[in-house]
């Protein structure tokens, strides 16, 4: 997809680079791929805002899974099973891509409109 604004365009190669690298396993934990497989993720579908360390072996951030809910995880993965899950699709705001004040910049919101891209390609 092409955006008419550089920024949006970065955004949009931000999520797709994030998302390609979780599906071909190329992040440098594949225990956090593991971890989200365990949790019902489809790595093939789901798509990634942005796969960035907390901190060593601690993960924190957003997905939107293959039903496109919105998922905001943490995990130390030294402690997996005390990680945190949570659907907050109904708590967007104007990070969904339909809310009159989205940012289509915002990578969560990009990460939607991303999703959404491909579903409507994959019909």
């Amino acid at each position: 997809m092409k955006f008419d604004k550089v920024s949006e365009q970065n955004a949009w190669d931000a999520v797709a680079e994030a998302t390609r690298k979780a599906r071909a396993g190329e992040l440098e934990s594949r225990q956090l791929l593991e971890w989200f497989s365990h949790r019902g993720v489809d790595l093939e579908q789901a798509v990634f805002p942005c796969i960035v360390p907390f901190d060593d072996g601690i993960y924190s951030g957003t997905l939107v899974d293959q039903e496109r809910r919105v998922i905001e995880y943490f995990v130390d993965l030294s402690a997996p099973d005390d990680g945190e899950f949570d659907d907050v699709t109904g708590e967007l705001g104007p990070k969904d891509p339909s809310h009159p004040a989205s940012d289509v910049k915002d990578l969560i919101t990009m990460a939607l409109v991303y999703f959404d891209e491909h579903q409507t390609q994959a019909a």
